[in-house]
């Protein structure tokens, strides 16, 4: 399995491409925007015409795309993914999405003998650049198996969780508790400054007792610096939110506390939906007239 493709350069499928090509694939890529493309080419990638031609030209293909839609565009149609899946072919998603877009995906690829892995990530822009990701797979073991040396080339954690769309519910379980856990940061740093404690200090303490999480480190530093360009924006963590939401419902289980979450995951949206999740906070300083800086 020494022929790879990607599809999907953004901000994560772009340092995975690079660890690819730095890894000893020989790496196609497709994209609609010329300028990944010309990233990805000078690192050594090559660019296959559309998502059919690159099917046709390699062994795995990687895709890493924002929605469903995304995935259906992609992958159906007649110059789709599946349209040059052939027997032996393997695709892996990347992306985050729900079980059906998993399933629906993996039985089309099955009815012409290719096969399919779900493989959400986590770990961030810093994650992929540093070839350090998270990867919680769905599929059948010997498939796995073989795909497995190709995510080592980006990932250090690979687990395969269980069957087509386990990878995924882990996915959106995680993805659930980071706007949680957002949403209730927000209110501790703001709670700080308004109590007249500097959020910067209550953090170091609270990192070192049974409060902390993670989203703690992903948040404090650029709410202070006032930094909230996109590693991974509100409109995304919406959409996990919400398809966790809906995954919810269909296995019958209240998420009370991932709800309230939610509303106020959408409220942030509303304005400052292209920014990073540790936005969430802005409308709270809004509503308390109470901003954070770095003191």
């Amino acid at each position: 399995m020494k022929k790879v493709g990607f599809i999907g350069l953004g901000t994560m499928g772009l340092p995975m491409t690079k660890h690819l090509v730095e890894a000893g694939f020989e790496t196609y890529v497709v994209s609609r925007s010329r300028g990944p493309i010309e990233q990805a080419l000078s690192f050594g990638a090559f660019e296959a015409k559309t998502p059919r031609d690159l099917m046709e030209t390699v062994d795995i293909v990687m895709t890493c795309l924002p929605t469903p839609q995304t995935i259906i565009d992609v992958y159906e149609g007649e110059d789709g993914l599946i349209a040059g899946a052939t027997e032996g072919k393997i695709i892996i998603d990347h992306s985050t999405v729900n079980r059906e877009t998993n399933l629906h995906v993996s039985r089309l690829l099955a009815a012409k003998k290719a096969h399919f892995l779900d493989a959400p990530i986590s770990g961030g822009p810093m994650g992929a650049q540093a070839g350090a990701l998270t990867i919680m797979c769905g599929g059948e073991s010997q498939v796995f198996e073989i795909a497995k040396p190709v995510m080592q080339a980006f990932g250090e954690y690979i687990v395969l969780v269980g069957p087509t769309g386990s990878g995924t519910v882990v996915k959106l379980l995680n993805n659930m508790l980071i706007g949680v856990h957002q949403a209730a940061l927000a209110e501790c740093y703001v709670m700080a400054e308004k109590a007249g404690v500097d959020p910067a200090i209550a953090y170091d303490l609270i990192k070192r007792s049974a409060g902390f999480s993670k989203s703690m480190d992903w948040s404090v530093d650029a709410i202070l610096d006032r930094s909230f360009e996109a590693r991974f924006s509100i409109n995304l963590l919406h959409k996990d939110i919400r398809l966790a939401l809906e995954l919810a419902d269909q296995v019958e289980m209240p998420l009370d506390l991932v709800a309230l979450g939610e509303r106020k995951v959408a409220e942030a949206k509303e304005k400052f939906g292209d920014q990073d999740v540790c936005a969430i906070v802005r409308p709270l300083e809004e509503k308390t007239r109470t901003f954070l800086k770095r003191k």
